[in-house]
């Protein structure tokens, strides 16, 4: 039962069909078990049997999973997990040097970025899960947005258009994100995100597997705050 490189392309653009359509994951490895031995046994191509991925998994008309929205979910909060991060950083660095934090109109404008993809994310949340270098440019365009932003901190209290004590920001931003994390943590615990993988019929993941998958997700959870911490211990090393 193999099948050749075009059809297993598009046995995986089925898989990440259903999953836009919030399907739970045994229904998805059904679904493309049952395709993939279609597929084998007449030996025709994916596009010539089924038409395109996306409106297969439109005919499918398969049940959303219980816990629909949690692909969105995971994004929003990774999003706002990455304002929260640059905020913290800035912050981080006013406190080392002993300065106000000092904002500027163009400074906040570029720390918005964030809060304003975030808020778009059901208009392109599609698109940029079908095609990866849109979901790569929008993580590199809120990466850029705080490096920009911090070069264009202004220098003195003088040029600031707003000058605030660094730590109480310092302390929302680490609470904001500790928080978006045991949100994120607890949430997948109670959908349980390892059981919830695509598997074919009468594959049952085994109890090591599915630790590890838990685990990996508890861990991506919790990236931000660990790389909190980093910039908390460098930035005080440097300074010392």
């Amino acid at each position: 039962m193999t099948v050749t490189s075009p059809e297993k392309k598009w046995l995986d653009e089925l898989a990440m069909e259903l999953r836009l359509r919030e399907v739970s994951g045994p229904a998805i490895g059904d679904a493309v078990a049952s395709a993939r031995e279609l597929l084998a046994d007449t030996g025709q191509g994916a596009h010539e049997t089924f038409g395109s991925a996306r409106d297969y998994a439109a005919a499918l008309e398969l049940p959303r999973a219980s816990d629909g929205g949690a692909l969105k979910s995971v994004l929003w909060t990774s999003l706002l997990g990455l304002l929260a991060f640059l905020l913290f950083a800035q912050a981080t660095a006013a406190l080392a040097l002993e300065e106000p934090l000092l904002a500027s109109p163009g400074q906040l404008a570029l720390l918005s970025v964030p809060v304003i993809l975030s808020a778009f994310l059901p208009l392109y949340l599609a698109l940029a899960i079908r095609r990866r270098w849109v979901l790569v440019a929008l993580v590199a365009v809120c990466a850029a947005s705080g490096v920009l932003s911090a070069l264009l901190a202004p220098s003195t209290p003088a040029e600031a258009w707003l000058a605030v004590d660094p730590i109480p920001w310092l302390i929302a931003s680490g609470a904001m994100m500790v928080l978006l994390s045991i949100w994120g943590t607890v949430a997948a615990l109670r959908r349980g995100d390892a059981d919830d993988g695509i598997t074919l019929p009468l594959e049952v993941p085994s109890a090591a597997s599915k630790r590890r998958a838990m685990a990996f997700v508890i861990a991506s959870n919790w990236l931000f705050p660990c790389f909190a911490v980093l910039v908390l211990v460098g930035t005080h090393l440097l300074t010392m």
